[in-house]
């Protein structure tokens, strides 16, 4: 009976360390331990134009276009990097839309799919009914900009600078966000 327990603990022990090595599980635990806003801060404060010069596949309707050339447009941005496979990312999607759908004449909208298959996230954009433009990136990307947490959004102001980084899931149709946009817009 000892030794089952045993080995019993050490199947959980190695899943957990797997857990944590092969997840965002251990994202998550290393941004908690080393503060995530100071890594968030150090690593965008070090975002250049090479970093958001990523060649992008436009689906949904979207034409075919490079990330930087919406940095560089003289228009807020609305930029968010997702994936089907992603339950926190598939919640906030109502969000964006209804978000789209009202501001989508005055904002730009990249929706990045990361690590996902057109087939795979064409066939859940219909079947939701969703309408944003989707990119998928066709050139690598760089450390600096690749999401370490999904999804991740930014919203660039007129100026292509950072105003609001999010790494985590939200209501991006609240008050709070259409105060903001608002304000980038009359900017």
């Amino acid at each position: 009976m000892k030794k089952n327990n045993q080995i019993i603990l050490a199947v959980v022990v190695v899943i957990g360390l797997i857990a944590i090595m092969f997840t965002p599980i251990g994202t998550a635990i290393k941004n908690m331990i080393e503060g995530e806003d100071h890594l968030v801060a150090v690593r965008d404060e070090n975002l250049s134009d090479s970093d958001f010069d990523i060649d992008l596949l436009g689906h949904n309707g979207a034409s075919n276009s490079n990330l930087v050339d919406f940095k560089k447009s003289g228009e807020v941005v609305f930029i968010n990097f997702w994936g089907s496979w992603c339950p926190p990312c598939v919640e906030e999607m109502p969000s964006i839309q209804k978000l789209y759908e009202s501001k989508g004449q005055k904002v730009k909208f990249v929706l990045v799919a990361i690590q996902d298959k057109p087939k795979t996230f064409n066939a859940f954009l219909q079947k939701n009914g969703y309408t944003m433009p989707v990119y998928e990136p066709t050139s690598p990307i760089s450390v600096n900009m690749m999401p370490h947490v999904f999804p991740t959004t930014y919203i660039l102001n007129k100026k292509g600078e950072i105003v609001l980084k999010e790494t985590k899931t939200r209501d991006w149709n609240d008050a709070e966000i259409n105060t903001l946009l608002e304000k980038l817009i009359k900017e």
